[in-house]
């Protein structure tokens, strides 16, 4: 699943809810948009390691860069806790409005 995928699923749902807003409703789009968030962060990681040249004096194996994803995510799911990037409160800003 790439991250257009994601990005689909995780809007789609935030907004397939009641009609009427509940604070339940507000919380699941605030989470939902700190979900995002945190994938969105994940990826700047991502494209942010691919410029750092190879080296070192061992080669990098496949559990070292599953390791480092997991790290990504989890470095970029604490930070969008602890205020992030401002992106989730925009999404969810956002989100809000198409809520009755």
């Amino acid at each position: 699943m790439d991250i257009t995928e994601q990005s689909r699923l995780l809007a789609s749902m935030a907004l397939s809810t009641k009609k009427t807003p509940t604070p339940t409703t507000k919380d699941r789009v605030q989470k939902t948009a700190q979900e995002f968030e945190a994938i969105f962060v994940q990826q700047m990681f991502k494209e942010m390691r691919r410029t750092i040249p190879e080296g070192g004096l061992l080669p990098k194996g496949n559990a070292e860069e599953i390791f480092t994803s997991m790290q990504d995510m989890e470095a970029a799911r604490q930070l969008t806790t602890h205020g992030g990037i401002g992106l989730a409160e925009v999404l969810a800003a956002q989100m809000r409005k198409g809520l009755p």
